[in-house]
């Protein structure tokens, strides 16, 4: 059992430090997936991990790689069909046809390296009153829970003696 607890652990601390390292440099973002336009490789509710263009995780733009860009106030994960100088086609992989307007090099915000399945609704949820007072409500009351059994075992425990 202690074992598991370990492991649990370390695995939580490791993805705690990754996040962190995300949360922290300003090159890498997390981005849900709002939409369906990149079934199937990307779906509605997925959390998208996007890196500089440059970087390590990245191949550059170039035709096939996917990118976060922003269209206005809109933030748009699509496939890149093309990249000549400073213009980008992209497209949505559902989609039927190019997207209307092109992007440019400076609106792409990163390029998506990788993603997280549905944990987008999960951070949905928890931006919500109900979510955030779940969220904070349920690990209190099992914390108190394992606290209230802790004092009820010591203060009636048989092993005990009196001084």
């Amino acid at each position: 059992m202690k074992i598991l607890i370990w492991a649990v652990s370390a695995i939580l601390g490791v993805l705690l430090a990754a996040l962190a390292v995300v949360y922290f440099s300003p090159d890498y973002n997390l981005y849900t997936v709002r939409r369906e336009s990149m079934v199937p490789d990307i779906r509605m509710g997925d959390i998208v991990l996007t890196g500089p263009p440059g970087g390590p995780f990245s191949g550059g733009l170039v035709a096939g790689t996917v990118i976060t860009f922003t269209r206005g106030k809109e933030t748009v994960t699509h496939r890149i069909l093309s990249a000549e100088n400073d213009v980008i086609v992209t497209k949505g992989d559902a989609n039927n046809g190019p997207d209307q307007n092109t992007v440019t090099a400076a609106d792409v915000q990163g390029v998506v390296f990788f993603k997280i399945p549905l944990i987008g609704f999960v951070t949905g949820f928890i931006r919500t009153k109900l979510g955030w007072f779940l969220t904070i409500l349920i690990p209190t009351a099992v914390l108190i829970g394992f606290l209230i059994k802790d004092i009820i075992s010591e203060a009636f425990g048989k092993d005990k003696k009196l001084i």
